[in-house]
């Protein structure tokens, strides 16, 4: 009885798996048909973007007001989607912020591209889901990889859920997902997948499709395209034409530009291992460091209290962090790293955060940055393996709305805010009185150089803070110390 038992259970599981089964490859073609079943298509209109953990710019708005705000305007847009191959291209006509500091606007392209060989399935995840979170290359992959169907919602609205994996599996060994949320009329309205990624785990990538239309000869596509990532925007599409199967899709868009593209979103697979870190130190005076790397280096420092270290710059990679956080326990064994400063939130400058969350370490940051880490370093991590993977902790964040000094009675660090400046609005340099030190993220001063944008705006900041300092230390490392006087000589001072 019991045998008889689990041959029917087995025999309705397996039933009901195909049912399920038929039940995608139903709704599958149903999408299609209401997408116009094409081969390729091609829209066009205006977009913008942002590099990610970044700030854009255009003319109205040159200064960074918060993460991923402003976004750079995208004109001339055209994205083609060749669903045969399978490949997409995307370019359009920017305005660019120059390089070395400028706030200059300079005009740009950008063109993003997704080959063959990226689109194949068993590749690395980042390379190939920005065709795959397409309507129609979700319905492709969909299709040809066993997806499964449920009923679920979003924002508010039921949808019909297909539900599919790529063969690639995450660092972790798990799987990816990718959702699309079709409507009652079979158009894909939503679809979502997740990667991981160094400062916001498990991210969320969601893009969402409305307004569709027939822009002319079964051309369906939406009016308006929205990507998120991490919850943060990422991609906008205004989209004002559309064609279906176009006879030249293959020359549509032209060959990218020297150096073009779009800021990606993080988490790819790394291209071989990259070389060791030898870290050399700089004493500054009794517990008090500066670490290195040498050329290209992200330099921090560590400060010693009483019964704690302080770490200034966590470094701009998990390699970079763990580097430093082994020296700084030779240097100063059995005291835990209590603190560790962010400049601020830009993708470089935030890499070696999860290493000192696993250790423990509170990040003390700008209060217009608290949301931002506080939300992407606490996401759930289980496609990643690295070291805040496997400790499983939670960040602790202190935020400094201007102004906070940390002191035992001997030791002192005073933390600043300084603003306005135009590369972002949660910048933090910090002061150590003893040693008359100074320690800043990207004001970068170039001996013999005339002072650059950045630089302009920090010097009447530094006045007017009135701060004793000697030394100028950079993050990103100097070829030369570096002091008060050459910091001012820059700007005529």
């Amino acid at each position: 009885m019991v045998k008889r038992s689990t041959a029917v259970a087995i025999c309705f599981a397996f039933l009901s798996a195909n049912a399920m089964a038929q039940d995608a490859k139903a709704v599958i073609a149903s999408a299609q048909k209401a997408l116009g079943d094409p081969k390729s298509i091609t829209y066009s209109g205006s977009a913008k973007d942002v590099a990610f953990q970044q700030c854009g710019a255009n003319s109205t708005a040159m200064a960074c007001q918060g993460t991923h705000d402003p976004m750079r305007p995208i004109n001339n847009y055209v994205r083609v989607i060749d669903l045969t191959a399978p490949a997409s291209r995307q370019t359009g006509a920017t305005n660019n912020i120059g390089p070395g500091g400028s706030t200059a606007l300079t005009p740009g392209m950008m063109f993003q591209q997704v080959t063959p060989q990226q689109a194949d399935v068993s590749q690395p995840w980042n390379n190939s889901l920005d065709f795959y979170i397409t309507p129609w290359g979700f319905l492709k992959g969909a299709a040809e990889h066993n997806a499964t169907v449920h009923r679920g919602k979003a924002d508010g609205k039921n949808y019909t859920v297909l539900t599919w994996s790529p063969v690639v599996k995450a660092p972790s060994g798990k799987l990816y997902i990718v959702n699309g949320y079709v409507s009652d009329k079979n158009t894909v309205d939503r679809v979502e997948t997740w990667l991981g990624e160094n400062i916001m785990g498990d991210m969320h990538i969601v893009a969402t499709y409305t307004g569709w239309k027939d822009f002319g000869g079964g051309a369906m596509a939406p009016s308006k395209i929205v990507q998120t990532r991490g919850g943060w925007p990422f991609f906008d599409v205004d989209v004002t034409g559309a064609k279906v199967n176009p006879p030249d899709v293959a020359t549509l868009v032209p060959a990218p530009p020297p150096a073009a593209g779009r800021g990606g979103a993080g988490g790819g697979a790394p291209g071989g291992a990259p070389p060791a870190l030898t870290v050399t130190t700089e004493k500054l005076g009794d517990g008090l460091y500066r670490l290195t790397t040498g050329a290209g280096s992200y330099d921090s420092l560590i400060v010693e209290f009483k019964n704690y270290v302080m770490m200034l710059e966590a470094g701009q990679s998990e390699a970079r962090a763990l580097a430093y956080v082994a020296e700084t326990k030779k240097l100063m064994p059995n005291k835990p790293i209590r603190y560790v400063m962010n400049t601020h939130p830009h993708s470089d400058h935030t890499g070696g955060l999860p290493v000192l969350v696993a250790e423990g370490a509170t990040i003390i940051t700008q209060k217009n940055n608290e949301a931002f880490l506080g939300k992407a370093l606490n996401t759930p991590r289980t496609l990643l393996n690295d070291t805040l993977a496997k400790s499983q902790k939670k960040a602790k964040i202190e935020a400094v709305a201007e102004k906070k000094i940390y002191s035992d009675g001997s030791r002192i660090v005073e933390v600043y805010h300084v603003a306005p400046v135009p590369h972002t609005n949660g910048m933090l340099i910090a002061f150590i009185p003893r040693e008359k030190v100074l320690l800043q993220g990207d004001f970068t001063v170039t001996p013999g150089q005339p002072a650059n944008d950045h630089v302009k705006a920090l010097a009447p900041i530094l006045e007017k803070m009135n701060l004793d300092f000697d030394r100028y230390i950079p993050v990103h490392a100097a070829a030369a110390p570096q002091t008060k006087a050459d910091f001012f000589k820059t700007v005529g001072k």
